[in-house]
C-alpha cells in the first residue's frame, strides 16, 4: 500500500542533496541582504522546492489510501494528540503568539516560518522519506515507515549541526535532539494524515515566533530536556510501530 515513486531511491537522495546545496547557498548569498529581501526570497525558494518535489515523487502521500485505523490505534493517536496540546502550553504558543503578532518584524518572521516548515518539511518528509521507503520496500523490510521516520529523523537533526557556527556547542547540542524528536512526531502526522500539509502546518507553528531570522541557539536544562523530548519520542514511536504493523496487515489481507 505503499507508494511507489517514479524515481529510483538513488536519483531522489542525489536530488534531495543538491536541493540541499542550493538552499544553503541561497542563503549564504543573502545572509546579509534585508530582511524583507530575505524573507520574501525563502518563501518564493520554499514554493520551487515544494513545486520540485511534487514532480519528482509524484505525489504528497505515503500510501495508496490511508489504512483504517484500529481501535488500539487510536488511542495512542489520542495520546499523541494531547502530548502536541502538551507542546504548545510548555512552549506557552498562545503568549508566543501574541508576541509575533506584535512584534515590529511580522512580515519577515511570518515568511521565514512558512518558508522553513515548507523546505524541511518537503526535503526531510518528503524526497528524503520517499527515497528511504523506495529502499526498504527493494529489500522487503518491515516496519518501513518507522525506519524511514528513524532514518530521516537523524539526518533532519544532524543537519542543525551547521548551526555550530553562530551558536554554543551544547546549545547546538540540544537543538539536534530537539529536531530528532520533533522530526519523529512530524512523520505520525505525515503517515496518519497522508499527507506533507499538515506537518508543514504544525512546523510553521513552532517556528512562528518573534525574531526567528535572527535566532540564535541557546540551552535549557538537560534533564527537564530528557524527560520531556523522551516521552514525545517514545509515543511518536508506538505510534509508528503500531501504524506500520496495522498498514503490514491490511496489506496482506489485500494481497490474500
Amino acid at each position: 500500500m505503499i507508494i511507489k515513486s517514479r524515481r529510483s531511491w538513488v536519483e531522489q537522495i542525489l536530488v534531495a542533496i543538491g536541493f540541499l546545496i542550493v538552499y544553503l547557498g541561497q542563503m549564504l548569498l543573502l545572509q546579509r541582504a534585508n530582511s524583507l529581501v530575505f524573507a520574501v526570497t525563502q518563501l518564493i525558494f520554499g514554493g520551487i522546492i515544494l513545486l520540485l518535489v511534487y514532480i519528482e515523487v509524484g505525489t504528497f502521500k505515503v500510501t495508496v489510501q490511508r489504512p483504517k485505523f484500529t481501535t488500539n490505534l487510536k488511542i495512542w493517536l489520542v495520546i499523541f494528540g494531547l502530548t502536541v496540546i502538551a507542546i504548545l502550553w510548555l512552549e506557552d504558543w498562545p503568549s508566543t503568539v501574541m508576541a509575533t503578532l506584535t512584534s515590529q518584524h511580522l512580515v519577515q518572521n511570518t515568511l521565514v516560518a512558512l518558508a522553513t516548515g515548507i523546505v524541511e518539511e518537503c526535503l526531510t518528509r518528503g524526497l528524503l522519506v520517499s527515497a528511504l521507503l523506495q529502499n526498504l520496500r527493494r529489500h522487503n523490510q518491515s516496519l518501513k515507515i518507522t525506519k524511514a521516520a528513524v532514518y530521516s529523523s537523524l539526518i533532519f537533526g544532524s543537519l542543525h549541526m551547521m548551526n555550530i557556527f553562530s551558536g554554543s556547542f551544547e546549545g547546538v547540542a540540544q537543538q539536534v535532539l530537539y529536531s530528532f524528536v520533533f522530526g519523529m512526531l512530524l512523520m505520525v502526522i505525515r503517515v496518519t494524515t497522508n499527507t506533507l500539509i499538515w506537518s508543514i502546518g504544525l512546523h510553521f507553528l513552532i517556528d512562528w515566533q518573534p525574531d526567528i531570522a535572527n535566532a540564535t541557539s541557546g540551552t535549557s536544562n538537560w534533564f527537564s530536556i530528557i524527560v520531556v523530548f523522551g516521552f514525545i519520542l517514545v509515543v511518536s514511536l508506538i505510534c509508528l510501530i503500531k501504524f506500520d504493523r496495522n498498514l503490514e496487515h491490511q496489506s496482506g489481507l489485500n494481497s490474500d
